[in-house]
């Protein structure tokens, strides 16, 4: 058997099975775990999150060129 022809013929099968699968209700779905507010919050915080593709803004500590007080800087400058 050629490999197109058996490829159509595994194709049919799988389509078959699938349609099958989702002719029936399904199953039962389970009752939610989390409560109103758990999910308010978990809501609120995928709205911050969206788009996924805009950059995440660092946040750094506040920090200064130089040497820190009471120590001389090193670049070879003098102190004034």
């Amino acid at each position: 058997m050629p490999a197109d022809v058996k490829a159509d013929a595994l194709q049919k099968e799988g389509t078959r099975e699938f349609e099958e699968a989702i002719a029936g209700k399904g199953p039962k779905m389970p009752a939610s775990s989390t409560t109103k507010a758990e999910e308010a919050e978990l809501n609120k915080a995928l709205e911050d999150t969206f788009p996924a593709s805009d950059p995440v803004q660092p946040t750094a500590p506040e920090s200064s060129v130089g040497a820190p007080a009471g120590r001389k800087s090193v670049d070879g400058k003098k102190d004034a």
